[in-house]
């Protein structure tokens, strides 16, 4: 259970309020003010250890262990306790010492004992009827207070885990990528070929907006579009007659996405469809987005010869891609993968 660590100023207020409630709005029926700090004091006692001992320990060893029956079990037990304390000391000091407030209650139930006023059926109502509902009260509010700041604090833990877990997601960009990249970069150098200044300039803005332009929970998908255009520059430089993109957008209107995930899916085509691919590789990318919709569909063509693959297995960055989108989008989102011939797959987000 998450510790809770209560203002201890809003405590002492909570139960300052406590007590002013149970001293009512008759407290002139008090004969002395240190009577009234008495009753209403050991009222106020005896309502504060139930609420204590219920919160720190009976709730820890059965309700969230969940045993319900014992909790409720313990906690009568713990009002059965607070009623003959209460009882023994009215008897014993308040009754003797503030006889004339006490002479009415006297005249009915002064020829009493101690003993039969704590344990008979007549303590059995008074406890029932009287004494459950006061002096669970302050405990109810206490506990419902506890649950509420737990409650707040496990929403404030998984956001932050959700947080570093889409960190990770973001941070996905495939390291060969850039690796080869700069190996072609090299390459191309070396041979003052005229698209050097090119792939320098796309993979400086495909470094710039992964690292620094794309923090927030959601981007224009706008610029996501433009790092897919810039990927694909770099792809079709890399692999040259190896490979054929076909990219085609429409945007309707501003639009918000959540970041890399289409670079996620592009990424994933280019990477499959080229690997121990001897021929000429397809692939196929699709954008279509307006304020109720985004629709991407990808399609890549599959090597003629693959090594086999373990049975359920999936691609890691197809894997991650679906952890961001049940993170992010939850229910509002379909995601259609075909593997036969080519592999397909189409992404649907649905926009409130």
């Amino acid at each position: 259970m998450p510790q809770i660590h209560i203002n201890k100023y809003l405590l002492l207020g909570f139960w300052a309020l406590v007590f002013l409630i149970n001293t009512g709005p008759h407290w002139e029926i008090y004969s002395t003010p240190t009577e009234l700090i008495l009753t209403v004091g050991l009222i106020t006692l005896l309502q504060f250890f139930v609420a204590f001992i219920a919160i720190k320990w009976l709730i820890p060893k059965t309700l969230d262990q969940g045993n319900n029956l014992w909790f409720l079990v313990g906690l009568l037990a713990l009002v059965i306790l607070a009623t003959e304390v209460n009882v023994a000391f009215r008897y014993l000091y308040l009754e003797p010492t503030y006889a004339v407030s006490y002479e009415r209650f006297l005249e009915l139930y002064g020829d009493k004992s101690m003993r039969e006023r704590m344990f008979s059926l007549w303590t059995l109502k008074y406890i029932f009827f009287t004494k459950i509902p006061l002096y669970l009260y302050p405990a109810v509010i206490w506990i419902a207070n506890n649950f509420h700041q737990q409650q707040k604090n496990v929403l404030k833990l998984n956001e932050q885990k959700q947080k570093a877990e889409l960190a990770a997601l973001k941070n996905q960009l495939n390291p060969h990528f850039i690796f080869n990249t700069l190996n072609n970069l090299y390459a191309l150098a070396l041979k003052k070929s005229d698209q050097t200044p090119v792939v320098i300039e796309k993979l400086s803005h495909i470094l710039d907006y992964v690292m620094y332009r794309c923090q927030s929970k959601f981007v224009a998908l706008s610029d996501e579009i433009k790092l897919i255009q810039n990927y694909v520059d770099l792809e079709k430089i890399r692999y040259g007659d190896r490979i054929q993109i076909e990219f085609v957008h429409s945007c309707v209107g501003p639009v918000e996405i959540a970041p890399l995930i289409l670079l996620t899916v592009v990424e994933n085509a280019c990477k499959h469809s080229t690997k121990e691919e001897l021929g000429t590789s397809n692939v196929s990318i699709n954008v279509k987005a307006d304020s109720q919709l985004i629709c991407l569909k990808v399609t890549n063509s599959k090597p003629q010869v693959v090594k086999p693959q373990p049975l359920n297995h999936e691609p890691i960055g197809l894997a991650n891609m679906k952890k961001q989108l049940e993170m992010i989008y939850s229910d509002t989102f379909s995601l259609e993968v075909t593997d036969q011939k080519q592999f397909a797959l189409e992404l649907r987000i649905y926009n409130p």
